[in-house]
């Protein structure tokens, strides 16, 4: 499957919620996993700002990946973020993996003064 680097510089990135499990089947509630190393994947929904226009987007993270003190509102850094492109008979869409979703560094604005 292809993936497409994402650069997060030019973004702002905010929690919208606690990352909760990615249900792999509906019915069954089966929470699905990571294929290479087994352990569970996380939604992760975020809001991105670019150039002032917000975007909600749901990011899949592995557990080990999550900082545990998240909190919504919280300005995050999706390092390793990539977008996949995807198809099937239903549709057609992008999704969003990253290797972590952390705190981010929030630069405080400056008023000039020393």
């Amino acid at each position: 499957m292809r993936q497409i680097p994402v650069d997060t510089a030019a973004m702002t990135v905010m929690l919208i919620q606690a990352p909760e499990p990615k249900i792999k089947n509906r019915e069954t509630a089966e929470v699905a996993t990571d294929r290479q190393s087994g352990k569970t994947l996380f939604n992760v929904n975020v809001a991105v700002i670019v150039d002032g226009r917000p975007d909600a987007l749901t990011i899949v993270v592995a557990e080990d990946g999550i900082q545990p003190d998240l909190f919504p509102g919280a300005p995050v850094a999706l390092p390793g973020l990539v977008a996949r492109p995807w198809e099937n008979d239903f549709g057609h869409g992008i999704s969003y993996r990253a290797t972590a979703v952390m705190a981010a560094q929030v630069q405080t604005a400056s008023n000039g003064k020393a």
